[in-house]
């Protein structure tokens, strides 16, 4: 082979190699993170979503009465709080209808449009020990669900039972961002009663720690963007493909036009 073609090949390899790289800097979370101090506690910010008409909430009552705990958890005898399903709560969940109410057996109308998770535990507490002695009560929201759109390993709807989460533990209901994923460059729709807001995070920076963008909440979707790297490497490999073939093909009709000499 004719030493230009061995440089062509050459420069053609060292192009592929370079935009197959994606710096550390791309990849690695929170870089400027600080090891934890008395000066460096997060403070903690939880998610303030409010309950709303159209939510499933997920409610147990658990007393001394055996009967009353089978009245209120069915569940109870087959599932424990700490193992209960996603389908588990939605089917045996109360609605809360277009006025702000749930109904519950022997509590019957309870108002709880605008409460948070503590707060409805709260208020089901209060009206219970009119009937019931020494009532415990476990509330969750059992239509959390959330979605996860682009370079991440596993998209789609994800439905958790807990009462709130961080975007690393959403983010991991996905299989995490992808290698091609911009961890500088997180898109976050969220649904409000002003309209759908818009928010850009940046997980690489600490931040985002303390940020209220740290808890996500019901129905929020999160959309990875690709880095520009990954958009340049797919078009690049067509242009080293289109390349490469174009120089296999010259060589062999420089072949070809010798043998015919």
């Amino acid at each position: 082979m004719k030493p230009k073609y061995i440089q062509l090949l050459i420069l053609n390899l060292g192009f592929a190699l370079l935009i197959s790289c994606n710096s550390y800097e791309k990849l690695t979370y929170l870089q400027d993170i600080e090891i934890t101090k008395d000066s460096s506690i997060f403070e903690k910010h939880k998610p303030g979503y409010q309950i709303q008409a159209g939510d499933l909430l997920y409610v147990q009552i658990i007393t001394e009465n055996q009967e009353i705990n089978q009245l209120f958890n069915p569940l109870s005898s087959q599932t424990s709080s700490q193992n209960l399903r996603a389908e588990s709560m939605f089917y045996t969940s109360y609605l809360v209808n277009d006025s702000g109410y749930i109904e519950m057996p022997l509590l019957e109308k309870i108002y709880v449009s605008g409460l948070n998770i503590d707060q409805l535990g709260d208020s089901i507490k209060q009206k219970a020990y009119r009937f019931l002695k020494n009532p415990q009560v476990i509330a969750k929201l059992a239509n959390f669900k959330f979605t996860l759109l682009g370079e991440v390993k596993a998209p789609g709807v994800k439905q958790v039972t807990a009462n709130q989460i961080n975007i690393m533990e959403a983010l991991a209901y996905g299989g995490d961002i992808s290698y091609n994923g911009n961890r500088k460059k997180i898109l976050l729709l969220r649904q409000t009663a002003e309209g759908t807001q818009s928010y850009r995070i940046n997980l690489t920076k600490q931040a985002i720690v303390n940020s209220e963008l740290y808890y996500i909440m019901p129905n929020d979707i999160i959309y990875v963007e690709p880095l520009r790297s990954t958009l340049f490497r797919e078009q690049a490999s067509d242009y080293v493909f289109v390349v490469s073939a174009l120089s296999s093909t010259l060589t062999a009709v420089a072949l070809i036009l010798n043998l015919l000499k």
